[in-house]
């Protein structure tokens, strides 16, 4: 008797297993995968061309209607997220540009405080000095 034989066996012998069920599969994440030059034919230069116009066209993709119907869904909840957020951006700038014209109008104010302020002082002094 050789090492990797084994005495034979019906398939009707060998126990069967318990369910064949293995549950839905949601998402599978698989690796990239690269093209590879199989023949020396192809230049390298003409490979960089098929590659280009490969990426040009458009691959099919098949997706469960569930699945399609959810992203559309989700999709469509980002793009109101996305209008939500843009209106509470205007309303931060305009606000932010009112308290800057506030503040411009404050700086100008307490410069003309200062120098009325230095007048002041500068006819008093002349006044205590005369």
């Amino acid at each position: 008797m050789g090492i990797f034989t084994s005495s034979k066996k019906n398939l009707q012998d060998l126990p069967k297993p318990a369910s064949f069920e293995f549950g839905s599969v949601k998402s599978i994440s698989l690796p990239e995968i690269e093209e590879e030059m199989i023949s020396s034919s192809v230049s390298p230069s003409s490979f960089n061309a098929i590659q280009k116009d490969d990426a040009r066209t458009r691959k099919q993709i098949f997706v469960k209607m569930e699945y399609y119907k959810e992203a559309l869904d989700t999709i469509d909840k980002i793009r109101e997220k996305i209008k939500e957020a843009d209106v509470v951006l205007n309303d931060l700038r305009n606000m932010k540009e009112k308290e800057d014209q506030h503040l411009e109008k404050w700086h100008k104010d307490l410069d003309g405080i200062k120098d009325k302020l230095g007048r002041m002082d500068q006819v008093l002094y002349e006044m205590e000095h005369d």
